[in-house]
């Protein structure tokens, strides 16, 4: 019967034009501007609708692609923060057509093209699944130095810290704790659970162009870790020929925190090869919020280099490398000038991160392009976890057996493919993971782990529309997984639905899957290891991945309100059922060595509403706000507390943010961000107790507000310098409640992850 149905879909909705069926092709080119100033527009992009056929304008606004299908087509052109420009155009075989557009300015996140929900290219605004974009020029408002800075006053995220000594931090989408999130590269999944750990702080700027982030199962695309979401990191590409130097020193109660970046871009004249360099180094020194002789924020010290080459052998192929190399070390606790063993308290790390990719993208014929690819990541650390504040001499000298080193080689090599057929973009492909794990400490004679794990994939997706001027359109997939941790292939569907009910408004639902195969490495290693103690963890014999199935319903509109200001407003219903989590018990103890198993437990489910709104009331100022609200409950109480909520997991959250331009030069930015109460975990030692009580705490609600401005100076032959000056979480809202001294509960932390900061920069560009 399915099948039934499905025939009469695909035999109603359209007709196989012969022009495609016969793979006759032709040529467009021409230039786009902006509406208002006539200017040029580098880097806005000029696709066919409903296809991955498409390119960006160079320098100059101007651009040109080649095998292009005959006959009636809709062409778009799009730029971020501008209206599209749509038009319909019919071409004849060996025809050289000129196609000129003029873009309006708008909501700034409209006219983004994105990847990340389909892994085919969609405007942002038509995507059939709900995809929010984080845009280069957001990232620079902020003066984000990482990622985890750049995810920030997003509704729906949250960036936390959950360590008081190292500042380990996580993202949240939707509750859900930072493991269920998959970060990507360019749409490879190459940050490995090890690599989550620290690595939101890790990624600098200068490597991201902008940010995608798609909430629910992911993993019918993305194969295992996509539970609560995708955060998809496009990395920053060659465009034009010029050099930027920035610089910025940030203070926290005179402590100071100051970092450089640069990079450089060039493209030959015809635009078939480019280049992009970019380098940064950052030195933190240790802040004391309370005054108690340990760090609330740890040293820091940071270098990173990457670059990213094309090359266009023809004119419907590219070959792409890009490479970073990222070499971080953070300290936290007390006696900064001792050596980590001799310190009361101290965890330090030091990480070196190399990763890359090599990608050959092809389009032989007008209905048929694929893409082969190798990805790799390569990440070595080394670790000191330790607590010895009024230790004897024997204890202190066996603090030395608290240093560990750590090893994750993760390699992936991929094969994706696209067709069109008719009102049909069918793609697929096959994705083969090797991730290499040993970390080991000099406390014990075993590893804790040493394990290669693996995972192949294969996935097919139909990306379906039909309906009058194509107002429906279905994405439909499913992902088959064989992991080396599980017995049974992995099964991950998925359907995404669009339907324009009228003019400006947009229906979305979707129902997808994701699933997490059992953890590699995560936090839990940290934690045990803080106290002295070293922790391994086993998986259970019969250990099944977990599973998770997402439902959403949304309404979306963009258009103007009164007629006149651009205005973007969505409401958004969302469930996600968490089924097989993963859970931990302990089974024995040999000294230091505590030895713990990884077991399936019960259920979780997380549920909430989203709303977000842009508007732009006049031309030079826009307003971004955004709240969610959402409850998270595991199916039965949490064996420490008599609670079934989520820790951690506030049930409201909120953001605004307002840009003014009054000139060319200038900007302003002011966002705020409000995080509701929750329940947070906390060791208190209580005197004639031999363990620390485990207590659950109520944690303040919190409003924390940015302020930015900006002015850029115009200097003779193409000079230019960018001041910026501001100050972050102005109200300094901070946590009161830290523990002290050296036997604080260094997890008992929450809140906005830094207190407040005036920063003062540059940047200059020629």
């Amino acid at each position: 019967m399915r099948t039934t149905i499905y025939t009469i879909i695909l035999m109603s909705c359209c007709t196989i034009q012969s022009a495609w069926a016969n793979n006759v092709s032709t040529t467009i080119y021409g230039k786009i501007v902006d509406a208002k100033t006539k200017e040029p527009l580098p880097g806005a992009n000029v696709f066919v609708e409903h296809t991955t056929i498409g390119a960006a304008a160079d320098e100059h606004g101007e651009y040109i692609i080649h095998k292009v299908p005959v006959g009636q087509l809709h062409v778009v052109a799009s730029m971020m923060g501008y209206k599209r420009e749509h038009k319909v155009i019919s071409l004849v075989p060996g025809e050289k057509l000129r196609v000129d557009f003029e873009l309006q300015s708008s909501v700034i996140e409209l006219g983004a093209i994105v990847v990340t929900g389909t892994s085919t290219p969609h405007l942002v605004e038509d995507m059939p699944v709900r995809t929010e974009v984080i845009p280069r020029r957001i990232i620079e408002q902020k003066q984000a130095s990482n990622l985890a800075e750049a995810l920030t006053f997003q509704t729906g995220i949250r960036v936390e810290n959950n360590c008081q000594n190292c500042n380990f931090s996580q993202v949240r989408i939707l509750g859900m704790d930072g493991k269920y999130s998959q970060i990507l590269i360019d749409g490879d999944p190459v940050v490995s659970s090890l690599a989550g750990v620290y690595g939101l702080e890790h990624f600098p700027e200068e490597m991201v162009d902008q940010i995608e982030i798609v909430k629910g199962g992911g993993s019918s695309l993305y194969g295992g870790g996509a539970i609560a979401g995708v955060i998809n990191i496009i990395t920053r590409r060659p465009l034009m020929n010029q050099v930027r130097i920035k610089y910025i020193n940030n203070i926290a109660k005179g402590k100071p925190d100051t970092r450089v970046g640069a990079v450089a871009e060039t493209v030959n004249k015809t635009g078939t090869s480019g280049a992009y360099v970019f380098g940064s180094f950052r030195k933190r020194n240790a802040y004391d919020h309370n005054g108690d002789d340990y760090s609330e924020l740890g040293e820091l010290k940071h270098e990173s280099m990457g670059f990213k080459w094309y090359y266009k052998p023809l004119d419907t192929s590219e070959l792409l490398v890009s490479f970073h190399r990222i070499h971080e070390e953070r300290r936290g606790g007390n006696d900064f000038n001792l050596p980590v063993h001799e310190a009361d308290i101290a965890e330090w790390l030091e990480h070196w991160r190399s990763g890359g990719a090599v990608r050959w993208e092809q389009r032989p014929s007008a209905i048929f392009d694929y893409r082969v690819y190798y990805s790799f990541s390569l990440q070595n650390r080394k670790s000191y976890y330790g607590g010895l504040a009024g230790g004897t001499d024997q204890e202190r000298l066996d603090a030395l057996s608290f240093y560990g080193k750590t090893k994750n080689f993760l390699q992936i090599i991929g094969l994706q493919a696209d067709m069109h057929l008719g009102c049909h973009l069918l793609t697929g492909g096959i994705q083969h993971a090797r991730d290499k794990l040993k970390d080991e400490t000099s406390a014990v004679t075993v590893y804790h782990v040493d394990d290669m794990f693996i995972n192949t994939g294969i996935f097919l997706q139909d990306n379906l529309h039909f309906g009058s001027e194509e107002q429906i359109e279905f994405v439909v997939g499913i992902r088959v997984d064989k992991h080396s941790e599980v017995e049974s292939w992995i099964y991950s569907p998925r359907i995404n639905g669009k339907f324009q009910v009228a003019n400006g408004f947009t229906l979305r639902g979707a129902y997808t899957t994701g699933f997490k195969p059992p953890q590699v490495y995560d936090e839990d290693l940290h934690l045990g290891a803080v106290g002295g103690d070293q922790r391994i963890v086993k998986n259970a014999s019969n250990l099944k991945e977990e599973r998770s199935h997402s439902l959403s319903l949304g309404i979306e509109y963009q258009g103007f309100a009164m007629g006149k200001f651009p205005l973007m407003i969505s409401l958004t219903g969302f469930r996600t059922r968490l089924t097989d989590a993963f859970n931990q018990r302990f089974i024995s103890k040999e000294g230091i060595i505590e030895r713990w198993e990884r077991f399936n437990s019960d259920a979780a489910e997380v549920k909430g509403i989203e709303f977000d709104l842009g508007i732009q009331p006049v031309s030079v100022a826009e307003v971004r706000a955004g709240f969610t609200y959402k409850k998270s409950t595991y199916d039965d109480p949490l064996e420490d507390f008599d609670t079934r909520d989520f820790l951690r997991t506030p049930n409201f959250t909120g953001n605004v943010r307002l840009n003014i331009t009054p000139s060319q030069g200038m900007g302003f930015f002011i966002a705020g961000n409000f995080t509701g109460e929750a329940n947070v975990p906390h060791e208190v030692i209580v005197e004639g107790h031999e363990e620390p009580d485990l207590i659950l705490e109520r944690s303040d609600s919190f409003t924390e507000i940015d302020l930015g401005l900006s002015y850029r100076l115009l200097l003779k032959n193409g000079l230019n310098i960018k001041f910026n000056l501001g100050v972050r979480n102005v109200l300094d809202a901070y946590q009161e409640d830290l523990d002290v001294g050296p036997d604080r509960d260094p997890a008992y932390v929450y809140g906005p992850i830094r207190p407040r900061i005036m920063y003062v920069g540059f940047e200059t560009a020629f």
